[in-house]
């Protein structure tokens, strides 16, 4: 009894120790067996944020007389804009800038029409109304009934949640992965199985070059899953 009991564990060891060194040359072999694949997500924004920067400009030919003539007319535009819905905790002023143009090489043959010192101030808005703003921009002529004329006007919109989407879209872009692996593994007559390794791609935010408000929101995933 005692020599049968010894035969049947190291028949068990035996049979125990095949089954693994099996194993082993399995997952040696299926190793390299192995399918790349792509995941990508998108999403359309819009701007949170908006800067807004606004000119207006003076000249003539007494320095010390242009900020008298400039003072008025930043005051209506700051009025104006505070009517039509911004805050002065959202307009930002900037020194004005004194350029004197009898820098300008041919100075001497232009003086008699043109006013040797150009005086620009300047306001800011800095807001999260992007519409608001952007509806308020479209109708700015309202300001030449009022004397104002804006010299330069530039909208610079930004978009600051991307810290929210970045979990949703990761796992779509995941998702799309293992779909495409789904179906190379359908197709080559084999299981998918796990992940092998995995990497995310930097977050791409572009632009819409015909709505400047839009952003495109852009992830691409690559991942290695196993094939049995």
């Amino acid at each position: 009894m005692k020599n049968q009991f010894w035969a049947v564990v190291i028949g068990i060891g035996l049979a125990l120790c095949g089954y693994f060194i099996y194993c082993g040359i399995d997952n040696m072999a299926n190793k390299d067996r192995f399918v790349t694949v792509k995941g990508l997500s998108e999403r359309e924004v819009m701007a949170d944020k908006v800067t807004w920067r606004l000119s207006v400009k003076v000249t003539g030919n007494q320095s010390e007389r242009l900020y008298d003539q400039l003072e008025p007319k930043l005051q209506t535009l700051r009025k104006y804009l505070n009517e039509n819905g911004v805050s002065n905790e959202e307009i930002v002023p900037s020194a004005p800038y004194l350029y004197d143009r009898s820098d300008w090489y041919n100075w001497a043959e232009k003086k008699a029409f043109v006013d040797q010192f150009e005086l620009t101030g300047y306001l800011t808005v800095v807001s999260d109304k992007v519409e608001m703003i952007r509806d308020i921009n479209l109708k700015q002529q309202e300001l030449l009934k009022l004397g104002v004329l804006i010299d330069n006007s530039m909208l610079n919109y930004e978009y600051s949640g991307l810290n929210t989407l970045k979990p949703e879209m990761v796992q779509e872009a995941t998702q799309n992965a293992r779909v495409v692996a789904d179906k190379f593994a359908e197709d080559a007559k084999c299981q998918l199985g796990s992940i092998r390794t995995a990497r995310q791609g930097q977050f791409e935010v572009t632009s819409n070059d015909v709505f400047p408000y839009l952003r495109q929101v852009r992830v691409v995933v690559n991942i290695d899953y196993y094939l049995k």
